[in-house]
């Protein structure tokens, strides 16, 4: 005999697995949009813009947030208890979450860190989803393992961005990583041919204004090339507030400690088996005076990681970035 209950359509369980996985998908997707424009924007380091930056990044995480709360309030299991506020919650989580992690590592939009940054979220679906006491060991394990694995990771990860700089600049070399680092410049520009890496300097950022002094005018230029040659007879590489010229260092004076000048903030140094050139352009305020400038050039060494992360472009410049960035 067929009763009714016989004849009602079977509803299809289903899978938790699916359902992690959606519910993953859903307190990552508002995390990972944060995080990225925080990280974008603070690699522009655009200053006095921080109240547009605020507003920005508060739209783009309310943009992500809505398409989050429609999957994850359907992932959810129809039998947890108060489940209209377990998806924003997830979210709420997830944020401070992925915010803490980025306190750790720096996120880069390479694989590596989607997939870091990305699995605090997972890890809370898991939980809500299957609850059971090997959901609760793989948060613990991840969280320790997050904690342990940071500091190697983010070492890691440095390195790979020097890599990427040198692949995407056609710098042959780290050892030529030795740009001048002083308080009245910021590098607005860098590239290799090849055989010589060649860095642009403008002034610094105006901190009352948060505008640039003289605009991004090209105030010096810096090229550092392997081996030792004629300090006298190579042309060297300025500007001249625009653009990029050649000019020659004469008179060429030699000085203590392997260093050449023309008098007038030009100067050749060889050191450490290369050769280093800084010209100032003519007329402006970076590095003032020629006993700065000298004093810059004679101070160079190569870059530390951290140092360095200021000349990487935000975007992964190669398959190794992409994929451990």
């Amino acid at each position: 005999m067929v009763t009714a209950q016989s004849r009602a359509p079977l509803r299809p369980t289903r899978s938790p697995y699916r359902q992690v996985v959606v519910l993953g998908v859903a307190g990552a997707l508002p995390s990972l949009t944060s995080v990225t424009v925080g990280s974008a924007f603070r690699h522009l380091d655009a200053r006095g813009g921080e109240s547009v930056f605020a507003i920005l990044h508060l739209l783009t995480t309310l943009a992500a947030v809505v398409p989050a709360l429609i999957l994850g309030s359907h992932a959810l299991p129809s039998a947890l208890p108060r489940r209209r506020l377990l998806a924003p919650g997830l979210i709420a989580i997830d944020l401070v979450a992925t915010h803490g992690l980025a306190l750790l590592l720096p996120f880069r939009p390479g694989l590596l860190s989607v997939l870091t940054f990305g699995l605090p979220s997972f890890v809370l679906a898991g939980v809500l989803v299957l609850r059971s006491r090997t959901a609760v060991r793989a948060v613990v394990g991840t969280v320790l393992g997050l904690l342990v694995l940071a500091l190697p990771l983010r070492a890691m990860q440095q390195e790979v961005a020097v890599q990427d700089l040198l692949l995407g600049t056609g710098i042959p070399s780290r050892s030529l990583l030795r740009p001048v680092l002083s308080a009245d410049v910021q590098i607005t520009g860098i590239n290799g041919d090849g055989h010589q890496a060649v860095f642009v300097f403008s002034n610094r950022l105006d901190r009352d204004t948060g505008g640039l002094g003289n605009g991004f005018d090209k105030a010096a230029v810096e090229t550092v090339s392997p081996g030792y040659g004629d300090p006298c007879g190579r042309p060297l590489l300025s500007a001249d507030g625009e653009h990029l010229t050649t000019v020659r260092l004469t008179p060429c004076r030699p000085e203590p400690g392997g260093l050449w000048s023309d008098g007038a903030n030009r100067y050749v140094l060889q050191r450490d088996g290369l050769t280093i050139t800084l010209a100032v352009a003519p007329g402006r305020s970076t590095l003032r005076g020629g006993g700065d400038v000298r004093q810059a050039i004679l101070a160079t060494r190569p870059a530390t990681g951290s140092e360095l992360s200021s000349l990487e472009g935000w975007f992964p410049s190669s398959w190794l970035g992409l994929l451990l960035l």
